[in-house]
């Protein structure tokens, strides 16, 4: 314990990555989308990790989702995951809690897809034609994404709980670029700044502030417009065994100036909690 304070306070993160072993874990995702309608989803699975070799493998489960707005086009990857519900995936991982293998990774991302296709033809205010041909639209990249992007998206369930984001010593900042997207749907870089805080039961939190300004040039009669986008990510995790316990992404994108404005708020929450070993499917 004395070392790795001493290393944290020289700025070095601690090297281990140490989950609890076969104690489960329930890791929840939140996503509330006010645009200014008010759009919610919500994901929940249960996590656990065992030693093999010089990693480890963890196993995850789906127990349940929801959403307020079935048909919001922005859960669709979402539901596509949650076709995978009640099934046991399977991740195995180095020592440093990096994504080795997934198994069974053909099979599931077909899963995912057809989940993804299902949840596009299901759309109530599209006739049946145009539902089937959005199905298509959404599904064709899917399935061409390369095995690495699909190892990725698939691991989410397992890495939501492992923190994976820069940080530094408390107390300091540091400048930060990371991805976003303007107003408009182009891909922009948003800068800001990262600074590192104790926080209670010896955990810490790692926090950015990041946005950027856009203009949208003046295509044929329609004018100029201008947008910004600001992000505030939250992880609160224990740098003792590389551990997230809660994580928070607040997006706010605005678009147009004076009464034309319009605003995009999505906070995106993840909770991971220890649940009890009787609460695992058998």
């Amino acid at each position: 314990m004395l070392l790795a304070a001493v290393m944290l306070q020289a700025g070095i993160a601690a090297p281990a990555f140490a989950p609890p072993l076969g104690a489960p874990l329930r890791i929840v995702t939140e996503r509330t989308e006010t645009s200014p309608d008010v759009r919610q989803y919500r994901l929940e699975r249960l996590v656990r990790f065992a030693r093999e070799d010089k990693g480890y493998r963890a196993e995850a489960v789906l127990l349940r989702q929801s959403a307020a707005a079935p048909e919001a086009l922005a859960n669709l990857v979402e539901r596509g995951l949650a076709a995978l519900a009640g099934r046991t995936i399977v991740v195995h991982l180095d020592d440093k809690g990096h994504v080795l293998a997934v198994e069974d990774m053909a099979a599931l991302w077909d899963q995912v897809c057809q989940g993804v296709a299902q949840a596009a033809a299901s759309r109530r205010s599209l006739p049946p034609g145009e539902a089937d041909a959005l199905a298509a639209k959404l599904v064709t990249p899917l399935r061409a994404l390369p095995a690495e992007r699909q190892r990725a998206l698939l691991a989410t369930l397992v890495t939501a709980a492992i923190m994976t984001d820069p940080w530094d010593p408390v107390g300091s900042s540091a400048p930060v670029r990371l991805p976003g997207v303007s107003p408009f749907g182009t891909p922009v870089t948003l800068e800001g700044t990262r600074s590192t805080a104790a926080a209670q039961g010896g955990l810490f939190e790692a926090i950015s502030l990041a946005s950027a300004t856009v203009t949208l040039p003046a295509q044929g009669t329609a004018p100029a417009r201008d947008g910004a986008v600001s992000l505030e990510r939250r992880r609160t995790f224990d740098p003792r065994t590389g551990m997230l316990a809660a994580a928070i992404d607040t997006v706010r994108n605005t678009s147009g100036t004076g009464s034309t404005a319009r605003e995009v708020l999505l906070v995106t929450k993840v909770r991971i909690e220890p649940a009890s070993p009787d609460n695992w499917p058998r």
